[in-house]
């Protein structure tokens, strides 16, 4: 009897063990995607690196007591957050260390429309834009209709020079609808121009579609469409600020200082010392002051 009590002391010990360390995992996880939502890209790194780690030795601790269903589990934890470690590598420009993470993941995950299109992200960083096509092109054989996944294709194409088909992408995304519940947002519009109705409303999170829409019609030099389509990106997501500094630099042109200003203002809140946003926003308040 004292032999059992003392094997099931021993059992609860260590399942707490385990779940301690999952908890500690957790919270690196955590860290790691907040880190990375707001650009701190090293401390992201380090989190997801330390939540990888840990993971992976819960998954071989339980691997080695043959507990199999478990041991996977946290080895399918451990390699989600390399695959966002990998990410946060893309974003520090460590271009060749992220594809090979990528292409690490994709050996055990073959179908996985993210993993194929981070692979898309990262070639197209090194320029391996036909390379990079075809990474987003089997993403979509996966998930044909996914707005994201069609938007980062249209993307390659923008920066390839190939601005119809960039063109023709960006509508299919912005036609797709969205089935992800990250996908909607519920915005109250801040300015005049961005929307006639004040209430909130849910509409899909298509800014950065939008936007790139409206870098093709500026390549095309038709400038009212693409500050439609920045007006557009705004309607979507008020804080993106691509659309807020190229909008209010269109808006210049449109001599609508009034709204232009309230762009350049939003503007810096979000990146305060931005040079564009204050240079413009000075410029228009000599223009109101006239």
């Amino acid at each position: 009897m004292a032999g059992k009590r003392q094997k099931m002391a021993k059992m609860a010990k260590m399942e707490n063990i385990f779940k301690e360390i999952d908890r500690s995992a957790g919270e690196a996880y955590k860290k790691g995607r907040i880190s990375f939502q707001t650009g701190r890209f090293e401390e992201a790194l380090a989190a997801y690196g330390e939540a990888v780690d840990a993971w992976k030795e819960v998954a071989g601790l339980f691997f080695e007591k043959g507990k199999e269903a478990s041991g996977k589990e946290f080895l399918e934890k451990s390699r989600d957050a390399r695959s966002c470690y990998g990410m946060a590598l893309f974003k520090l420009g460590r271009y060749e260390e992220s594809l090979e993470i990528v292409d690490a993941a994709l050996e055990t995950k073959p179908e996985s429309p993210t993993e194929w299109s981070n692979r898309g992200f990262v070639l197209s960083a090194l320029d391996r834009n036909e390379e990079a096509l075809e990474a987003f092109e089997k993403a979509l054989t996966i998930d044909p209709e996914s707005p994201k996944i069609l938007t980062s294709k249209g993307i390659v194409y923008f920066r390839m020079g190939l601005l119809k088909k960039a063109l023709d992408t960006f509508d299919c995304a912005l036609a797709a609808e969205p089935r992800k519940a990250s996908d909607w947002a519920c915005k109250i519009p801040r300015f005049g121009f961005f929307s006639r109705n004040k209430a909130p409303i849910m509409r899909p999170d298509n800014a950065e579609t939008w936007y790139w829409k409206g870098n093709v019609f500026l390549e095309l030099g038709e400038r009212e469409k693409a500050l439609d389509a920045f007006k557009m990106a705004l309607e979507s997501d008020s804080d993106h600020l691509g659309s807020l500094l190229i909008g209010g630099n269109l808006l210049c042109e449109f001599a609508e200082y009034g709204e232009a200003f309230k762009c350049y203002v939003r503007a810096l809140k979000l990146s305060p010392g931005n040079e564009a946003a204050s240079k413009g926003r000075e410029l228009c308040e000599a223009k109101i002051n006239e």
